[in-house]
């Protein structure tokens, strides 16, 4: 029974961390739209009109799946839908790199720093998240096999 309890508490804590991690992502970016907007052009992916309307979106999105995953009742959902978007950064991070661009992510906001993007970091922190959602999603389908998604 305590090996349970510890592996349930570790799991909470998984959820805070990666509540606490989307909600710091998103709301500077959603204080900032123009700079996100900047970053989000910047991965040359979708022209300047599409970027404009992801950054106004993604922004409230990261926000509602980061609370979305400490509510029991959509947990499931938005741990799916955070997957999916890590999954996505994954991809446009090594895609970016790939292509040797050197950009700053906007990943917590408009990013100044030190020249020379560290793609390496943000995919092994990126795979780490990823981790933890498959660890919310592995013990909620145990603890709640037929429970809906949403």
């Amino acid at each position: 029974m305590g090996a349970i309890n510890k592996k349930s508490l570790f799991v909470l804590i998984v959820r805070l961390v990666l509540a606490g991690v989307f909600v710091m992502a998103a709301l500077p970016k959603i204080e900032d739209p123009l700079s996100f907007t900047n970053s989000v052009t910047a991965f040359q992916v979708i022209d300047l009109d599409l970027s404009a309307w992801v950054a106004l979106f993604l922004p409230w999105l990261e926000l509602v799946l980061g609370l979305g995953i400490l509510i029991p009742g959509i947990r499931r959902s938005s741990a799916a839908l955070i997957g999916l978007l890590l999954f996505s950064f994954i991809a446009l991070h090594a895609s970016a790199w790939l292509r040797g661009l050197d950009i700053s992510c906007g990943c917590f906001g408009y990013e100044t720093g030190e020249p020379g993007t560290n793609y390496s970091w943000l995919i092994a922190r990126n795979v780490v998240l990823l981790w933890f959602i498959f660890l919310v999603l592995r013990q909620d389908m145990r603890n709640n096999p037929a429970a809906p998604s949403a």
